[in-house]
């Protein structure tokens, strides 16, 4: 496909249908999958890949889903114009979910909102002076 090679790995923990989706994310936000260009079909990638069509479809269905691309029948499945913002918002969101995940855990672990607030700050220090 031009401008992503997609690569899945079937014993992974991360089912293929989201490895997919995760691929052509990360093309769309490093900007080698620019806004209208065209992806394979399901049946052209699931051949390339070895994979069930199923799968594929899968993995298109929810990049659809999620606005990242748009299927316009036999014209094809191209990337939408507003899919690197969409991809941005969908990072976001998991980040948010993850982040109140966190807190919740340690909330209910008797952690303090100023001790959390202490924690995560020295999470981001330590990080920044690594890169």
């Amino acid at each position: 496909m031009a401008g992503i090679d997609i690569a899945v790995e079937i014993s992974a923990p991360e089912p293929v249908y989201e490895q997919i989706v995760r691929q052509i994310h990360d093309a769309v936000n490093a900007g080698r999958l620019k806004p209208g260009a065209p992806l394979p079909t399901v049946r052209q990638l699931a051949g390339d890949l070895s994979l069930n069509r199923n799968t594929v479809a899968r993995a298109y269905k929810t990049l659809e889903d999620q606005g990242v691309i748009l299927t316009a029948g036999r014209k094809g499945t191209f990337v939408r114009q507003d899919a690197t913002r969409e991809v941005a918002r969908l990072k976001v969101n998991r980040a948010q979910r993850a982040m109140r995940h966190v807190v919740e855990r340690l909330m209910v672990d008797g952690m303090s909102r100023d001790e959390i607030s202490d924690i995560f700050r020295q999470a981001l220090r330590a990080r920044g002076s690594k890169g």
